[in-house]
Formats: structure tokens, sequence, C-alpha cells
């Protein structure tokens, strides 16, 4: 499996049986630009209707989807404090290759015991660290709930060599003080750490 970061918040988990693109900005590409033909785009909040209308499978909210192979869970979260907002986040797990990656989306408070049930075993956790209700140690506190072998946060600014802002508060919060920043993840089964990791992605 391959994990990579488009900017923003749009992330792309490519497995041997398809693609997700999660958060994607802007218009859908064309049919004929994606390289793989099962591409499953994700919205982490909003209506289906309030995403752009294409050909490809868009998923807007939570529920089970098995979509040419790929399995794909959505778990609702609150998108703000639920004593004053009934909105909700979308958390997407994508089963593949032997591997749960979640995607975190934008909480705006911190997820019940009952989501973290729900989503239960997380392999590879994709935090969008630039659009975040939650501060560094909330986000913490949910890394420790769902116990990711691996974390990869976004935000790293390639032009400056360095983390934004925002990505520096999450790994001071998680203890991190050296990394070098790649372009890709490539993960398998196998190969998962025994202790975790972070890993920063640079946009391609």
């Amino acid at each position: 499996m391959e994990i990579r970061w488009l900017g923003n918040s749009t992330f792309e988990v490519k497995s041997s049986v398809g693609v997700v693109i999660v958060d994607h900005q802007g218009a859908l590409p064309k049919a004929k630009d994606l390289d793989d033909k099962n591409t499953v785009f994700v919205y982490s909040q909003g209506e289906r209707s309030n995403h752009p209308d294409s050909d490809f499978q868009v998923l807007a909210g939570p529920g089970e989807y098995e979509i040419g192979g790929l399995s794909v869970r959505g778990v609702a979260t609150p998108a703000d404090d639920p004593a004053i907002s009934k909105d909700i986040n979308t958390v997407y797990i994508v089963d593949a290759d032997g591997l749960q990656v979640a995607t975190l989306g934008n909480p705006g408070h911190q997820p019940s015991a009952q989501s973290v049930q729900q989503i239960s075993k997380v392999d590879v956790l994709v935090i969008n660290t630039e659009s975040q209700g939650l501060e560094p140690d909330e986000m913490s506190a949910v890394i420790r709930n769902l116990e990711p072998k691996m974390i990869v946060p976004s935000g790293y600014d390639s032009a400056l060599g360095k983390p934004s802002a925002a990505m520096q508060r999450l790994l001071t919060e998680l203890g991190v003080k050296e990394f070098e920043a790649t372009p890709r993840l490539t993960v398998s089964k196998s190969g998962l750490p025994d202790e975790r990791v972070v890993v920063v992605l640079q946009q391609r």
C-alpha cells in the first residue's frame, strides 16, 4: 500500500484493489486522467449533494461500503461540540492489503467511546493537521485511544523545508524531534513497526 499527501487536506491511499482519495480539493479529475479506474473519493464533512457530480464513486457520510474489492467504513464523530451542533465528521477506515488505514477528517470534539469502538483496529492513522477542531493534547488523546502503529500528518512546507505551525505543535505533543520528510509512505502488513512511528510526508 502507498499513501501520499497531495496538499491541503487531500490524501491518496493506493492499494492493490483500488485507490481512495480523501477530501479532494476542487473539481474532480477526468476519468482518463486517473491512473486507477477503481478510484473512490471520500469526504469527511458535508452531504453528497455538496460535492462535485461525477461518474466516480463519491462517499460522504457514515456507512459500510464495498466497491470493486475496496472495503471502506465511515464512522460518525462530532464535527463540533455536540451540545451546540449536530454536524458530523466522518472517519473513514480503508481495509485493503491486510491493512486498516483510518483518515481522521476534521473532528471538532473527542470521538465517543462508541465511535472509537466502531473505528476499531487502526494500523495507519492519517491526520489533517491544517483544519482541526482539536487541540494537540486532544489529538494526542485520540491517538492513544486508537493505538495506530503509524501516524501520517499533513502540513509539511516543502518550500520552507519545515513543518507548518499546526503540524509542529502536533509533532511536539507527540515527542517527535527529528524526522526526514518523504514523498510517499509504502507499507505492508508485515512491515508495520513494533513501536509507534510518525511519518512526515511532503507534497509531491
